[in-house]
């Protein structure tokens, strides 16, 4: 009996090693996916297999590193969009999110494809791998890679100097500017004025920023103040309104001659009133990720 019970061990194993070794009849042909993301957009994956078996197969897929937050952590779920033979497209069946790392879906006899969602929130160098099983066991497995960019956030300060007869008013108009393609959430940027006769900081605020820049170059004012414009028609009675933006000053310096004025120069956040001699000095600094830019305006200039 214990001959008996090694012989059928012996057999069992080697039948379970044969089964483990054995080419599968599924194999991946090729993924297809851009070579290029932007931050925060989502695409899609295409998972080319071969089932080289004369019926259909049920294979389960698992991606890796399909979705990366901002944190830099890889999610472990990932959505099937569509799957199918591809000599019939008629045939493919749109899927839900899927909640588990593993789903199976239908290969029929020859060239299927299997559709999935990526997205990545951070720069890099993103290592995409694709893993089929079938029964359990590791059929197929890819990788690929997919370059995330990284876009470089810019500042341009504008100066302007009038009079009102009695003081020197001098503004500085501030615009973030975002460089490459890409999304660029959580900018933080500081604007503080700087007495340049006693080195002391006058006035100093942090405001937060998002750009999405699907060209080139993207730009936005520091200061938007937005308001609506509605009237009537007066024949009609149609009610028209207007949404109006106004691209206001981020620091307004007022330099009397004598006594400062009763303006209270409101769309700006930082205003300062001295008197005709005082310098000051405009620091603007922008901090994104691991990019750090500073520009700079002395008034008077």
């Amino acid at each position: 009996m214990i001959g008996g019970t090694v012989v059928a061990a012996v057999l069992l194993s080697a039948a379970v090693l044969f089964w483990y070794f054995t080419p599968s009849d599924v194999s991946i042909v090729n993924i297809d996916a851009p070579k290029e993301l932007v931050i925060g957009q989502l695409s899609e994956l295409s998972v080319n297999l071969q089932n080289n078996a004369s019926d259909d197969v049920n294979v389960s897929i698992n991606v890796k590193n399909a979705f990366v937050n901002e944190k830099g952590e890889s999610l472990k779920g990932f959505t099937i969009l569509a799957y199918g033979n591809l000599s019939n497209m008629s045939d493919y069946i749109s899927s839900n999110t899927i909640d588990q790392p593993r789903k199976e879906v239908l290969l029929k006899p020859g060239i299927n494809s299997i559709i999935v969602s990526i997205g990545y929130q951070v720069p890099g160098i993103q290592n995409v791998v694709v893993e089929i099983y079938r029964q359990g066991k590791l059929a197929a497995s890819r990788a690929i890679e997919i370059n995330v960019p990284k876009a470089k956030i810019d500042l341009l300060l504008s100066p302007y100097e009038s009079t009102n007869g009695t003081s020197d008013i001098y503004t500085v108009y501030g615009y973030l500017e975002l460089r490459g393609r890409g999304y660029a959430p959580g900018i933080m940027v500081n604007i503080s004025v700087i007495n340049e006769l006693t080195n002391a900081t006058v006035s100093t605020i942090t405001k937060g920023y998002s750009l999405k820049s699907d060209y080139w170059t993207s730009d936005e004012p520091l200061v938007v103040w937005e308001y609506r414009n509605s009237s009537s028609d007066p024949v009609t009675g149609a009610r028209i309104t207007t949404n109006i933006e106004t691209f206001a000053p981020i620091v307004v310096i007022e330099l009397s001659k004598g006594e400062p004025s009763t303006e209270k120069y409101i769309m700006s956040p930082i205003v300062i009133k001295g008197k005709v001699g005082d310098r000051y000095k405009v620091v603007v600094t922008a901090r994104w990720m691991d990019q750090v830019v500073s520009s700079e305006v002395r008034i008077p200039d």
